[in-house]
């Protein structure tokens, strides 16, 4: 039997066979990261964000609850900060780069806003009909995975999936378009139907968007089978070393770098 594999195993098999020997076989521990930490924040205040009362009315109201759910989560995970063993001053400046991920977002957002309002929608209106299915879990039986969705929308017989971004690229890499191949598998065994659009919000940038064909479909597809094919040994040879940029950076190295080098 096949162990159910994710967007994020599948990738890492891609990347480094060890890497996904050492995280998903053996499960070590991976190290914590600034960059995990934020991504983790955002995604939470973005999900929330659509979670408003009738006290919000306006544009301002808006703003307001998305930076004070920022501010509440940005504490509720401020002890992770402290584990990196941070300087005060670095964690503010990620605080301020984070808060301008979401000050673009919700500019991008607000125009979105502003056209269902000025095509004759309130404004209550305009913000369901702007607000998707948010962190959906799916289980795909057929294909042994499994992954959280981050942003459907389902209007008029339309479906457009969305993945967020926090980083710094502004284009859909190969990775990225397996990722995408993956949600139409596990959406399409879900509801019997293939979405219309996937794509990624690059936060700090702008939403890319990928017509769904075959093509997406049986690249992911067999990208599965074949993974799912090579692991279902236990073995560590089986599992080779891919060295390269990735093992070690200016910035940091691969969570088990120690281990795959120490000799």
């Amino acid at each position: 039997m096949s162990r159910v594999q994710s967007p994020s195993s599948i990738n890492t098999y891609k990347q480094c066979p060890r890497k996904y020997y050492y995280r998903y076989i053996e499960e070590l521990p991976s190290k914590p990261s600034i960059y995990l930490i934020r991504g983790k924040i955002v995604h939470s205040v973005l999900e929330k964000f659509f979670d408003i009362d009738k006290t919000i009315q306006t544009e301002d109201d808006l703003r307001v609850h998305l930076f004070g759910l920022l501010d509440k989560t940005w504490a509720e995970n401020y002890s992770e900060f402290l584990e990196l063993d941070m300087e005060e001053s670095k964690i503010k400046s990620y605080y301020s780069e984070t808060k301008s991920t979401l000050q673009k977002w919700f500019g991008r957002f607000r125009k979105k806003l502003h056209q269902q309002i000025k095509s004759g929608r309130s404004f209550s209106d305009a913000f369901k009909h702007l607000t998707p299915i948010r962190e959906k879990e799916f289980l795909s039986d057929n294909h042994q995975l499994r992954g959280f969705i981050d942003a459907i929308f389902e209007k008029n017989d339309n479906v457009v999936i969305l993945d967020y971004k926090t980083g710094s690229k502004t284009h859909i890499t190969p990775e990225y378009r397996l990722q995408l191949g993956m949600y139409v598998l596990m959406y399409k065994e879900a509801t019997g139907k293939r979405p219309n659009f996937v794509g990624i919000d690059f936060l700090n940038h702008a939403e890319q968007l990928i017509m769904v064909d075959d093509k997406l479909e049986n690249e992911a597809l067999g990208e599965v089978k074949y993974i799912h094919s090579k692991t279902k040994t236990k073995n560590i040879d089986d599992y080779s070393k891919k060295p390269g940029p990735l093992c070690k950076w200016s910035s940091g190295q691969c969570d088990y770098y120690e281990k795959c080098f120490k000799y």
